[in-house]
């Protein structure tokens, strides 16, 4: 299904998970991983993201934990590299699959609802589009000024314009109950950042992407700017 090596692994483990128990706990595959899937294997993801929609989801999650190990939440044998690690709001372990780590969490999300529906391809419940822009918007809200995280949260959103559509308002407005001005703000200072041909293009050699989709994709972001924001900067 997936040509990437590592992305193969990763749909082995999700094949691992209990669909039935997922859906039951409203926890949905999101985060990165889940968008570049869904749009062609754009770049390299790593990990394997859950989010958990309520503390009635998570409290089933937990509870059917067998630490050390994940217990019910899998229905087939697998590899630990760690052992399973609890905390407030979030539950994680390192699998291996053909002799890769691969990070697994489950974060209760306390900021916005979200919601999803099952993926029949997957196999799991998945995020819907909405609820991944909005969290997409909330990642680069707090960490895309960090250059150690090669302004990724924002190039996937350019990626998800250019395949996708326009930002949906929904997802504006739920990432602005949380956070504000701040996420317009950070929008505009990040697209800046990534307006650098140069550090935008060592980004995404970083996450093994095409460089030749640059200039698509900052078209695309500023196509989406909050309008106080939407003015050009100059190219470098």
């Amino acid at each position: 299904m997936f040509e990437r090596p590592h992305h193969q692994r990763i749909q082995k483990v999700l094949q691992c998970f209990d669909n039935e128990l997922l859906t039951r706990a409203n926890c949905f595959f999101g985060g990165g991983t889940a968008i570049v899937l869904a749009l062609g294997e754009y770049r390299e993801s790593v990990d394997i993201d859950f989010l958990c929609s309520d503390v009635a989801g998570y409290r089933l999650l937990r509870t059917s934990l067998a630490l050390p190990r994940l217990g019910a939440v899998v229905n087939r044998p697998v590899e630990y590299v760690r052992e399973v690690k609890t905390e407030r709001d979030k539950i994680s372990t390192f699998l291996r699959v053909d002799e890769a780590p691969i990070k697994i969490e489950f974060v209760l999300e306390g900021r916005i609802s979200i919601g999803g529906a099952n993926d029949p391809a997957l196999g799991i419940p998945v995020l819907d589009r909405v609820d991944m822009y909005a969290e997409k918007l909330l990642a680069n809200t707090d960490r895309g000024l960090d250059r150690s995280t090669m302004s990724r949260d924002l190039i996937d959103l350019g990626m998800m314009i250019r395949g996708w559509g326009p930002i949906p308002a929904g997802a504006w407005a739920k990432a602005q109950q949380a956070y504000g001005s701040a996420v317009a703000l950070h929008y505009g200072k990040c697209l800046a950042l990534v307006e650098n041909r140069e550090h935008l293009r060592k980004s995404m050699r970083a996450m093994s992407m095409d460089t030749n989709l640059a200039d698509d994709l900052v078209d695309a972001l500023k196509r989406e700017a909050p309008a106080p924001i939407r003015a050009p900067s100059p190219r470098n």
